[in-house]
């Protein structure tokens, strides 16, 4: 009978466990009053970032042109209108989520030397999504 109920209760124990990785993944980080959280890799910590989405006025996502294919380990830089770095680290799946004072921003991304910037206009009220799409060699 104790047989059973081990063989029970460790996968429920194993996949718990499982759970808690994920989650401690995609903790959110502070850098210089700027909170943020990057991931998004497989389907469940992709499931939970787009869970978290809703609490960041700037998100960012990361792919390959016209194939979907998303990137990950892009080099983000976040400033502000005096050039002032707020926010600098590396992704660690296609999304980064970032929540930043309203103002105006420079958002650089940079994968295997190929850099792209994009402003941002970021408010308290909305939501602002870029898009930073590399081109199609980046896809094999």
């Amino acid at each position: 009978m104790k047989r059973l109920y081990y063989l029970l209760i460790l996968p429920c124990f194993l996949f718990s466990l499982y759970a808690f990785a994920d989650e401690q993944l995609l903790q959110p980080q502070t850098q210089n009053d700027v909170t943020f959280v990057s991931g998004g890799i497989g389907e469940s910590e992709h499931n939970a970032m787009l869970a978290m989405k809703g609490d960041y006025n700037l998100n960012l996502l990361f792919a390959v042109k016209r194939t979907g294919k998303f990137i990950a380990d892009v080099n983000v830089r976040i400033a502000d209108g005096k050039n002032n770095t707020l926010l600098e680290t590396a992704a660690d799946g296609p999304y980064l989520f970032a929540r930043l004072k309203p103002g105006k921003y420079m958002v650089t991304a940079e994968k295997d030397g190929k850099v792209m910037r994009q402003k941002a206009r970021v408010s308290d009220r909305k939501t602002t999504s870029l898009i930073f799409y590399w081109p199609q060699e980046y896809g094999n």
